[in-house]
């Protein structure tokens, strides 16, 4: 069996990759437009669609979550608020949380069903979610001795 061995220098970039990458997401999840903290929507709003720093509805995007209460805009919505109500029962690192709601945003964009709302479509938004649940699973993972590569 051959085995590959990588250079001490690689896996140190690799590693500062992965931490920059998280730090800009913390950011993200702690910032907003108006540079004060939002403590939950009551709104739809469509913002940054492509890009990790994106905001649907009123549950979906990172530190972005619905007021108690408020029905989601859409099925795509009702999945993030499904996830942020897993995560808030079994915390951020629970894999089958993220998982879980890959699935239902799957089966969302599969059902052809439009979003809510016309300046993000469920075809850009979908996959940038799924890229951001992929993350968020690798991060899970650092730590965890039963990491499944």
């Amino acid at each position: 069996m051959l085995r590959r061995t990588f250079p001490a220098a690689s896996l140190h970039v690799s590693i500062i990759t992965v931490i920059v990458i998280f730090s800009s997401l913390l950011e993200i999840g702690q910032s907003n437009d108006n540079s004060q903290e939002v403590t939950c929507s009551t709104t739809c709003v469509a913002q940054n669609c492509n890009t990790i720093g994106l905001r649907y509805g009123k549950y979906c995007g990172v530190g972005w979550s619905g007021c108690p209460g408020e029905k989601p805009c859409d099925d795509l919505d009702a999945c993030c608020k499904v996830h942020d109500d897993c995560v808030g029962k079994k915390g951020m690192n629970n894999v089958k949380c993220h998982e879980k709601f890959k699935r239902c945003i799957k089966k969302v964009q599969k059902s052809g069903k439009p979003g809510f709302s016309n300046v993000c479509p469920l075809d850009v938004v979908v996959p940038v979610m799924d890229q951001g649940m992929d993350m968020a699973i690798m991060f899970s993972q650092f730590g965890n001795s039963k990491v499944e590569l």
